[in-house]
This record gives C-alpha cells, sequence and structure tokens, in this order.
C-alpha cells in the first residue's frame, strides 16, 4: 500500500490524537520500527499526523504509549488495521510496566484476541482503562 491507501484506510486519522487532518499533515508510522526489524506491510504501518509521529520520535509503542495517556486510547480504538501480534506485544508490554492493570486473565484474554477495539474492550472490562462519560476508555489516574 502506498501511504495515500494508507490514509484512506484510516479514514485520514491519526491513531494517536484521533484528528482527522488533510493529507500534507499525515505520515506513514511504523508500529514495530523497521530498524527493529518491522516491515511496510498494512498490518505494520498506521496513519499519524506529523505532530504526534515527531512527538513519538524514536520511541517504543509501549512507552510513547504509556507516558501518553490519550495516544493509549486513541491507539487501541483507532488501529483497527495493525496485526494482533503487535497489538498484543503492545498491550503486554503496558501490563508489565505497571501501566494497566495486569491479571494473567487479561494477559490471558488479550493473547486470544485479534483487533484493537476488543483489545480496548477487554481493558475497559478489567477496569484498566475506564470508561469516560464520552464512552471512550481512559486512563486509571484520569488524565
Amino acid at each position: 500500500m502506498n501511504r495515500f491507501e494508507i490514509f484512506a484506510r484510516d479514514e485520514h486519522r491519526c491513531v494517536y490524537c484521533g484528528l482527522v487532518q488533510e493529507p500534507e499533515s499525515l505520515s506513514v508510522d511504523h508500529v514495530q520500527p523497521r530498524m527493529r526489524g518491522g516491515d511496510g506491510s498494512q498490518g505494520n504501518v498506521v496513519t499519524a499526523c506529523r505532530g504526534c509521529n515527531t512527538r513519538k520520535g524514536g520511541h517504543s509503542l509501549p512507552r510513547f504509549l504509556a507516558e501518553h495517556p490519550e495516544a493509549r486510547r486513541n491507539f487501541f480504538q483507532f488501529a483497527r488495521y495493525v496485526h494482533a501480534r503487535h497489538l498484543k506485544a503492545v498491550a503486554e508490554e503496558l501490563a508489565r510496566r505497571g501501566v494497566v492493570v495486569a491479571s494473567t486473565e487479561l494477559v490471558e484474554g488479550i493473547r486470544g484476541l485479534r483487533g484493537s477495539e476488543a483489545i480496548a474492550k477487554i481493558l475497559h472490562q478489567h477496569d484498566a482503562l475506564p470508561a469516560s462519560p464520552q464512552g471512550m476508555p481512559q486512563d486509571p489516574e484520569g488524565e
């Protein structure tokens, strides 16, 4: 897929801030960076606005999501086409870091899931990301 097909697939929405933007303001971000063995397949790339992609920089995705609760909520809501193995790895790393409440059922439940929405749902069920008044998950600190 070329970058414009990725933007169209993701409805021109940054998976980190959640804003819909013009193609000139968007970039492609690799969930698993190329320098760490990631490829350019459609399950490893997401749409990110230039601001969020710059803010993420060279940080690993789990580190970035751990430090930015809104980006974490948005990623699990909007990164619908990411390979399940990447979603699971990110969720498990967030649990290991203590960013989300990690019970054995949570980690085992995540391993059996296939999509970002399903992972967001199980995180919510385990009170890792309590629902906000708008129905979107939010972090335990209420940020």
